[in-house]
């Protein structure tokens, strides 16, 4: 199959069989599985229990995403940042806060625990933080428009060019 279509992509168009070679290493590089593709929206209770098995969740628990998202059949998982979860847990893999066949979340690439935490509270209330940004901000603003007129620097004395008339040095000659 595969080398059927590298003969006739080689033959319509000479570039690509060079696209085709890369895209075969790529898939090939990067472990794709065809089963890592969600399958279609589940609409029959039917279809909703073998997606729910699918990943390893009860009927209970499984979720999906709404239709129009395009997620498929996969599930929405609690918005639940690796960095919240329980340290302490024996995870099969620590590293990541996982356990074997635990589904991935969907933002999971921006979730992680060196990444933004989506579930955590922060120390200091979000008012507050924008309220201590706009007062430094309009304090430096503010001494700013205050001594606008006071400005200090280097005393320099405008530059003597020989036709603005007679210039005095002062030497110890």
């Amino acid at each position: 199959m595969a080398s059927l279509l590298i003969k006739k992509a080689y033959l319509l168009k000479p570039n690509a069989f060079k696209n085709t070679v890369a895209i075969i290493s790529n898939a090939t590089r990067n472990h794709w599985n065809y089963q890592y593709k969600p399958g279609q929206y589940p609409k029959t209770p039917e279809e909703r229990e073998a997606a729910a098995k699918k990943y390893g969740l009860t009927i209970e628990e499984y979720q999906p995403y709404p239709e129009d998202m395009g997620y498929g059949d996969y599930p929405k998982l609690p918005d639940i940042g690796a960095d919240s979860k329980d340290p302490h847990y024996p995870y099969d893999n620590p590293e990541l806060k996982r356990n074997f066949n635990e589904p991935f979340h969907a933002i999971a690439e921006l979730i992680g625990e060196d990444r933004y935490d989506i579930s955590m509270k922060p120390r200091i209330p979000v008012w507050q933080q924008w309220s201590w940004f706009f007062g430094v901000i309009g304090g430096f603003f503010g001494i700013f428009y205050y001594l606008e007129d006071y400005k200090f620097g280097r005393p320099v004395t405008a530059k003597q060019y020989p036709q603005d008339g007679p210039h005095y040095l002062f030497n110890a000659n």
